[in-house]
Formats: C-alpha cells, structure tokens, sequence
C-alpha cells in the first residue's frame, strides 16, 4: 500500500495555514515559520521517548479511572506541553512582533500534532489489511479536527506565556491552561460512549482562552508603549 497519500493528508492542515500566515501575518518571514516547524518536529523525539519511558512505571500501567487521569494530566499535559515548550524557548522573539510570534507558536504546536498523526497513522496501517485504506483517512480527518487542533491552541497558549516571560510580564495562566486543556482532552479522548463527546467543549474552550490571552497579551503591550511614551 502506498503511504505517501495519507502522509500527505496528515499535512494539509499546516501546509494551508503555513501559506495563510505567510500571506497575513505582518513582518513574519517564512524562514521563521521553517524554523518554528523544525522545532516543533524536533520536540516530538524527547516527546516519544519521554512516552515510552513513563507510561512503561507502575503508576500509569493501571488502568483506573485515578491514574488513567492521571496520566492524562501528568504525561499528556505536563511533560508534553513542558518539551514543547522547551523548544519554542528556541523561537527569535527578538526579531519577531507579537502577532509573528503567536503564529510561529500556533505552527510548532500544528506541525507537532501533524506528525503525531502520521506516527498513528503507521501504527495503525501495521494492524490492519490493506482493504482497510478508508479507516486510515478516516482516523486522520478525525485526528485533524481534533488532536491536531488541540496541540495546535495549547502550543499557542504556552507560545503566549514565553512571549509574556520574555518581556518581563510573566502571567503562567496561559500555561497553566495548556497543561490542563491538553490533558483533559486526552482524557475523554481515551474514553468510549457519551465521555468522548466531552473533548469538544474542551477544544472550544482552548480556542477561546488562546484568543483571551493573546488579546490580555496585546493590551499589556500597548499600555507598556504608551507608558514609555509619556
């Protein structure tokens, strides 16, 4: 079976916004958003690794309602959100105004989810025939509506609280609703019936809260200007 297709669907969504960032975001180049894209590939190795070598201690293999949140809280949430992170610290806020910088956020966080999508996307093909083709791109247009969005706003929330750090007006509540955003979300995710349906209403509250603090984060920047202007 050839791979290459679904490979290719699992990037649509980050090719498309790549291309509208490019064209609308004021004074971002595209060698900064190649940039923000390898870091956020870079971070899905310690990602990976980090995955393999929790989940594998006694506390996440028991599969109760306790440790299966858990884990959603302290892998999914925590660890992953703090790697990303780590490599967006990498970012050139120095070069970049705050719109450049979110957008670079919200790209580490898309291409981050695109390639998780294509691991599954492996993964999966490994168990079933090859007349099973359908359920892969099914598996793919869910995960990018869903998982892909999420990392995407919650990379956007952390990509505000460095931002905000960075000019000395730290506010870790945007980072604080990364962790628990994506950990929720992986929670009802691994659900079935009607507990599912719950990563909804937690992907619109990501959206949401990412659009209140990138207008929290607008507004400190314009007062600080007005400030140094008097």
């Amino acid at each position: 079976m050839n791979v290459l297709a679904p490979i290719a669907l699992c990037f649509v969504m980050y090719v498309a916004i790549f291309i509208i960032f490019a064209v609308l975001v004021p004074s971002l180049k595209i060698r900064h958003e190649l940039w923000a894209s390898f870091l956020g590939l870079l971070a899905v190795l310690p990602t990976a690794f980090t995955e393999y070598v929790v989940l594998s201690l006694p506390i996440f293999t028991a599969h109760t309602f306790f440790t299966v949140l858990i884990t959603a809280l302290v892998f999914n949430g925590l660890i992953e959100e703090s790697l990303k992170m780590i490599f967006m610290l990498l970012l050139p806020y120095k070069k970049l105004k705050l719109p450049a910088f979110f957008a670079c956020s919200v790209l580490c966080g898309l291409v981050f989810g695109s390639f998780e999508s294509v691991i599954y996307m492996l993964v999966y093909l490994q168990k079933i025939s090859s007349g099973g083709i359908g359920v892969v791109y099914k598996l793919i247009l869910i995960r990018m509506f869903t998982a892909v969005i999420i990392h995407t706003f919650c990379a956007g929330l952390s990509g505000l609280y460095i931002w905000s750090f960075r000019k000395k007006a730290s506010n870790i509540t945007s980072f604080i609703f990364a962790v628990l955003f994506h950990g929720l979300y992986n929670f009802f995710a691994g659900n079935s019936g009607l507990l599912y349906w719950f990563i909804i209403p937690v992907i619109l509250f990501a959206i949401v809260e990412c659009r209140i603090r990138y207008l929290v984060v607008s507004e400190k920047k314009t007062r600080t200007k007005k400030a140094k202007s008097i």
